[in-house]
């Protein structure tokens, strides 16, 4: 199979968090070295017959200790689920390159309904798939799509709805992306499927309620996606993939540089 990067939304989203990481320790070593700058200086200054000078030496330093930096937790989370993101992608990619070069693996496409991880061209079709790194119980009804998280013996820790930042669950999330695709690949000529997929790639991964989800299938871990993609039959000319796989191109280009302007106003 080949690949082909377009973007890398959550290289740059984790690149981001560990700068915010980086920074914040960079804050602490000041703050420490102030510190121990401020004792240095105070033991210089000090004599044996200067109490007042000594207390307000102490309260000082007090006030510089209770004024140091504070890691937000938050953001240690979003990092480990940034990370987690990353690497779930890059195990989608690896188990995708079994199939053979007549393939094009798509690396974050992105359109005027947002960015999907990965988007697969080949014989068997176009597959738009979504990728997550959570290690949850996945229950999807609907368009409502919610977790559970289990520690290491099986005690039900946390729970919550899956949806991106502007509301959307996961299947709406990838779903109308490819809509999207499909409709642009219409006004072109070109009527071919979009086929969606999340898969939810983490060892503790896995799938409780299923029901009615508005995609094409829910794959925990890549195996079940990758048995579905061999088993359709040929439907693309080497052609029209060819056509296909331009029209991406043309049509994330246009978008990505829609996006920029966008940033750039802001």
């Amino acid at each position: 199979m080949r690949v082909e990067t377009l973007s890398d939304h959550a290289g740059g989203q984790l690149q981001k968090a560990e700068a915010a990481l980086q920074e914040h320790h960079r804050r602490v070593a000041a703050h420490q070295a102030a510190l121990k700058d401020l004792r240095t200086r105070h033991v210089a200054s000090r004599r044996w017959w200067q109490i007042g000078k000594r207390l307000a030496q102490r309260q000082e330093l007090r006030q510089l200790q209770f004024g140091g930096p504070v890691l937000d937790e938050r953001l240690v989370h979003r990092r480990a689920q940034q990370q987690a993101g990353v690497t779930a992608e890059s195990h989608m990619t690896s188990a995708l390159q079994q199939l053979s070069d007549d393939w094009l693996l798509f690396c974050g496409y992105t359109n005027r309904k947002g960015e999907v991880d990965r988007l697969l061209v080949g014989p068997g079709g176009v597959w738009a798939i979504e990728v997550k790194g959570r290690g949850v119980r996945v229950h999807v009804q609907g368009d409502r799509w919610t977790f559970e998280k289990f520690d290491r013996y099986g005690n039900l820790v946390g729970s919550g709805v899956l949806a991106d930042a502007g509301g959307r669950s996961w299947g709406r999330q990838v779903s109308e992306v490819a809509a999207a695709l499909g409709e642009f690949l219409r006004s072109r000529g070109v009527r071919v499927p979009i086929r969606t997929t999340v898969a939810v790639i983490n060892g503790r991964a896995s799938l409780g309620t299923f029901d009615s989800a508005g995609i094409d299938m829910l794959s925990i871990g890549p195996e079940y996606l990758l048995q579905r993609i061999r088993s359709e039959p040929p439907a693309l000319s080497p052609e029209q993939c060819a056509e296909i796989a331009r029209l991406v191109r043309r049509d994330h280009a246009f978008h990505s540089r829609s996006r920029d302007r966008q940033h750039r106003r802001r």
